[in-house]
């Protein structure tokens, strides 16, 4: 195999004994060592060691994020691959992950995330189709989403929410096209309504019509 004119490796991030056996049959297709790092290392990575890229398994997810509040926003820092994912996420789970360069869902084969780890490790983006459209649509909402009167605090999620709001889409329809739950479309609607002063869903479509742009 022909080695990486790039200085990025893979570590992966866990708690648990015996780490290394989840990648190892991975080490062995890749031709490469994935160290195993902990979080307590990673809290005290400096910045010259921030080429490593960290290989997060999602069964694991929630125990590591328990066990340091502030590992979200440390790597944050960090280019990231997700592996054994069970099922689509939601966009807001997609951004949790930081710089996401790759994702593997459960089904995925051995050759499968091999062939993506060395792509990944050579700068390349690995993440399947539907992720990969779920991120450009938040991004284009980003940009393309103008900014409400100074007065008024919305943040870019709750323009999204209202801007559907103003194209008449039920709570429903919302939630699918945010990739959201239709409780987190509820939640959303309530802080709209009171950052706005208003009481339902007509008024704060007249005030989207009156004062955000087309």
């Amino acid at each position: 195999m022909r080695k990486s004119a790039y200085a990025r490796k893979l570590f992966l991030i866990s708690m648990e004994d015996n780490a290394e056996k989840k990648v190892a049959a991975l080490e062995k297709y890749i031709d490469m060592s994935i160290p195993v790092i902990s979080t307590e290392a990673l809290m005290e990575a400096k910045p010259q060691h921030r080429n490593k890229i960290l290989l997060i398994d999602f069964s694991e997810h929630k125990s590591l994020v328990q066990s340091i509040k502030n590992l979200p926003l440390v790597w944050k820092n960090f280019e990231t691959v997700v592996f054994n994912v069970p099922k689509r996420l939601t966009t807001d789970e997609l951004l949790s992950f930081g710089q996401l360069k790759g994702l593997f869902y459960s089904e995925d084969t051995l050759e499968q995330i091999g062939e993506g780890l060395k792509g990944i490790v050579n700068g390349q983006n690995w993440l399947p189709r539907n992720v990969t459209s779920q991120l450009l649509h938040y991004y284009r909402n980003v940009i393309n989403t103008h900014t409400a009167p100074a007065t008024v605090d919305l943040t870019i999620r709750e323009l999204q929410v209202l801007r559907c709001l103003q194209a008449g889409a039920s709570n429903g329809q919302m939630a699918e096209e945010l990739f959201v739950s239709e409780f987190t479309i509820k939640s959303h609607l309530y802080q709209i309504f009171k950052k706005l002063s208003v009481k339902n869903r007509v008024q704060a479509i007249a005030w989207a019509d009156q004062n955000l742009m087309s």
